[in-house]
């Protein structure tokens, strides 16, 4: 669809030169417009490229959250670990000092 009625613009330059010279004018002047559309169309997104967009950006997002509950994972067993690590050095700290009270009071 042309961006603006190119048959008006000929009526117009016909008045001004003549018709031969016109008809020039006015098709140069649709031959640019219509590569300027084109052009302006080509950065458009089609629906298509808005349906495969969102596709693509559900399959990121749920790759993400997959990912990010493997992390959440992996951290809490890491935690779970160093937690029972300091368990265990506690335990054997409190062992410790429990036998150095008796030492030192008995």
């Amino acid at each position: 669809m042309p961006i603006i009625n190119t048959l008006e613009i000929y009526e117009d330059l016909k008045s001004q030169f003549k018709e031969e010279e016109a008809r020039t004018l006015t098709k140069a002047l649709e031959k640019s417009l219509e590569e300027y559309q084109k052009k302006q169309e080509s950065f458009l997104a089609t629906k298509d490229d808005i349906v495969k967009l969102r596709e693509e950006v559900k399959d990121d997002i749920t790759k993400l959250r997959e990912e990010v509950k493997g992390d959440i994972a992996k951290l809490r067993e890491e935690v779970k670990g160093d937690i029972a690590k300091l368990r265990e050095e506690v335990k054997g700290d409190i062992v410790e000092k429990r036998k150095t009270i008796l030492i030192n009071s008995g």
